[in-house]
């Protein structure tokens, strides 16, 4: 089951596929789990820093905050997915076991067809 591909912040069928994984192989859910954990994280930067410019009265209804916290968070899973800030990374190159870190690491470095091509 490929669980990090096409995900939707408020989609709970990707989370319970997940879960699923995380239950039949632990080690193969290591990466997915962490670029979750990473989606979140960047959903709450993103929210801080939306937080702290101040708001304009031009364009601060209640629809256009709603939307633009759907894309906030949306925009961080697809940040996730391609890399993010590098806490994934860190955190399988923590959890793993050496063997299998290795391996991990090496399937975050692959570059996706849809990516740009740069490397970090």
């Amino acid at each position: 089951m490929d669980t990090s591909s096409g995900i939707l912040f408020h989609d709970p069928n990707g989370l319970r596929g997940l879960k699923t994984e995380a239950v039949k192989d632990p080690s193969s859910a290591l990466l997915p789990v962490a670029r979750q954990f990473e989606s979140v994280f960047l959903q709450m930067m993103l929210k801080s820093m939306r937080d702290a410019v101040p708001e304009s009265g031009l364009f601060s209804s209640d629809s256009e905050k709603v939307y633009r916290d759907m894309f906030d968070n949306q925009m961080a899973v697809n940040l996730s997915e391609k890399g993010g800030i590098g806490l994934a990374e860190t955190m399988v190159r923590q959890l793993a076991p050496s063997a299998e870190s290795q391996s991990l690491q090496a399937s975050l470095r692959r570059p996706d067809s849809s990516s740009d091509g740069t490397d970090r």
